[in-house]
């Protein structure tokens, strides 16, 4: 688990990128309310692309471009303790996920952990920003923990593939899917969880 650099932090594109989200996040969920995120994560992925090229253009030229780390796209959590009849959750790239506790009323969860009570009804968000996957802490009642560390109340923070993410005492992991997936997030009922 590392922050996220200060230069992102510090970024037009990523303040845009927060305001939206955090709007996002005191909206009601429906339909439109995800467009204004998409653009944003659009944005910033065009400008990424755009330096990219910016990159291999140099390295025509005979200047040495900076290879780029492999970049996870498209993930999915898998449980690894927990309650929940769901084994995994698919992460689209294209909004963010909403980690939380439904109970047994409908709500508009991404990633349902019910039944563990020790997860709030809003936990957690996570998002890919085009660079990687991010994650927030809500202010959950129990905090969020990566690895061994409690990010409650932190800034987003980047995911790794592989990294444990533990929400009450639900524990998920993080890995890359191996084919590209347009679904949206879905709990997958008969993979088998390794309780």
């Amino acid at each position: 688990m590392r922050p996220l650099p200060a230069q992102h932090h510090a970024s037009e594109g990523h303040q845009a990128f927060t305001e939206v989200v955090d709007d996002w996040l005191l909206r009601p969920r429906n339909p439109h309310a995800d467009e204004a995120v998409l653009d944003a994560v659009q944005r910033r992925q065009e400008r990424q692309d755009e330096a990219q090229r910016a990159d291999t253009t140099s390295a025509e030229n005979g200047t040495p471009a900076t290879p780029s780390p492999t970049v996870v796209r498209v993930a999915q959590l898998v449980k690894l303790q927990g309650e929940q009849p769901c084994a995994t959750w698919v992460l689209p790239p294209g909004r963010p996920i909403l980690v939380g506790r439904a109970g047994k009323k409908p709500a508009s969860l991404d990633v349902d952990l019910w039944p563990d009570m020790s997860v709030s009804r809003r936990h957690a968000l996570i998002w890919f920003d085009g660079e990687g996957w991010c994650i927030e802490d809500l202010c959950s009642a129990n905090g969020t923990v990566l690895g061994e560390s409690n990010i409650r109340g932190q800034r987003a923070l980047r995911l790794t593939p592989g990294i444990t993410i533990r929400f009450g005492r639900t524990v998920l992991m993080l890995t890359a899917l191996a084919r590209a997936s347009g679904e949206s997030p879905q709990a997958s009922p008969d993979v088998p969880s390794a309780d």
